[in-house]
């Protein structure tokens, strides 16, 4: 940003070259179509996707490992499509291209036949899709800062699309049946082209990107080597990774217990729901208990809730035990990134927040919905009882990283409350 613009104000850094003056509300309005897209897309594919592969034939550990690869080969794809990104200064241009190749893959998809090509393409139609998030983030970010409007109120159109995919995919597919489930997805990644393309050109970088990006020096070795980093890479993996027998198989497990598809699309949406509600209370809570409280008390629900849904498929004693997903998804994920937001120095803030999206969605999800696929063919539902030890696990790390946080803590400083 060069000194004129950081001495604007939000409503004169709306003029730009053009000679126009854009409207906050307009350009907030292209963010949250943006963000309705692409988390229709996710909320049509994460609960049913497993329901169209058990229709193309495949096993309930085979269908683990599909789902699993994907998040194991984005370690490396998203950072490096990320770093491209920035270093070319092209980031709306990125997103466009990635939006643009996912529907392809997707009406390819559509016509696949085979274990392998449906595997391949399936694969790359994950590495396209999920890279458009974090470089959307830091656009909208950097776009509230500058025509001020808030971010907050463009992401909420996203979790609303995905508590509307989470109903209308489960009528649309117990109505017409699994092939809907790629049918609603292919349509709703053709609407993320036109919100990609609607994305405003004015936010990109005058030039190119600085090739001095954090994630092309040695930053992340220096995070890497802080033992309190690592054991909240440890913690969230642990914690958010025990929601994997929950993303891969529960509509699977609920369908076979007798529930249609628009009861599971509902007891979806309502724990969408409950994280909004943490999400909207998130600042009180933060500053009442501490950003480290949230994670202990995400991996204590996960404890609780887990077995609970090992023991029913009884939509009554469901729908409490979804409103836990608050806890175990939306105070995990608060605590997490309020916690990097204070104790990372500023110039490692994006390195360590691409490091621990990494550590959860990859490493820990990725290879816990793996393991998911054995245990919940060997098991079936009780398949959540390993997935409330995994929660207790990453209760401790959270425990040992608050003891650690204490230690190094001083009276004085900043940063007393953890």
């Amino acid at each position: 940003m060069t000194e004129r613009q950081a001495g604007e104000a939000p409503g004169e850094a709306a003029r730009e070259s053009t000679g126009r003056p854009q409207s906050a509300l307009a350009m907030s309005a292209r963010f949250a179509f943006f963000y309705g897209g692409l988390f229709f897309t996710i909320g049509v594919y994460l609960p049913y996707i497993p329901l169209w592969l058990e229709a193309q034939g495949f096993s309930d550990q085979a269908i683990g490992l599909v789902l699993a690869l994907p998040a194991w080969l984005r370690v490396v794809t998203t950072p490096g499509i990320a770093l491209l990104a920035d270093r070319s200064g092209r980031r709306r241009l990125t997103i466009l291209g990635l939006a643009a190749a996912t529907p392809l893959c997707l009406i390819s998809l559509e016509f696949a036949a085979g274990f392998a090509l449906i595997v391949l393409l399936h694969t790359l139609t994950g590495l396209l899709h999920q890279p458009q998030m974090p470089l959307v983030e830091g656009l909208a970010v950097r776009a509230a800062e500058r025509y001020g409007f808030a971010y907050g109120r463009s992401r909420l159109w996203g979790s609303l699309a995905f508590i509307l995919a989470n109903l209308g995919g489960g009528i649309a597919i117990g109505r017409f049946g699994p092939d809907w489930v790629l049918h609603l997805v292919t349509l709703s990644t053709l609407l993320t082209v036109i919100a990609a393309w609607l994305l405003p050109r004015e936010i990109e970088p005058a030039g190119r990107g600085d090739s001095r990006s954090p994630l092309a020096g040695g930053r992340p070795l220096a995070l890497l080597r802080r033992a309190d980093f690592l054991l909240l890479l440890l913690a969230g993996a642990l914690i958010q990774g025990s929601h994997a027998v929950y993303y891969a198989y529960s509509a699977l497990d609920w369908s076979r217990g007798g529930l249609d598809e628009t009861l599971v699309g509902a007891l979806w949406a309502l724990g969408v729901l409950a994280e909004v509600l943490v999400f909207w209370f998130g600042k009180p809570l933060i500053q009442r208990f501490g950003p480290l409280a949230l994670l202990v008390a995400a991996g204590l629900a996960g404890a609780i809730r887990w077995p609970l849904m090992a023991l029913t498929a009884d939509p009554l004693l469901l729908a409490p035990i979804q409103l836990l997903h608050g806890l175990t998804f939306g105070a995990a994920h608060l605590g997490a990134l309020t916690w990097l937001a204070r104790a990372v120095p500023d110039a490692q803030a994006a390195t360590a927040q691409a490091i621990y999206a990494t550590a959860v969605g990859s490493v820990g999800i990725g290879s816990l919905m793996f393991a998911s696929g054995w245990l919940y063919g060997s098991f079936g539902a009780d398949a959540y009882f390993a997935m409330a030890l995994t929660s207790l696990l990453g209760t401790v790390a959270t425990l040992l990283l608050v003891r650690q946080t204490k230690l190094k803590t001083t009276p004085a400083g900043p940063e007393g409350r953890s």
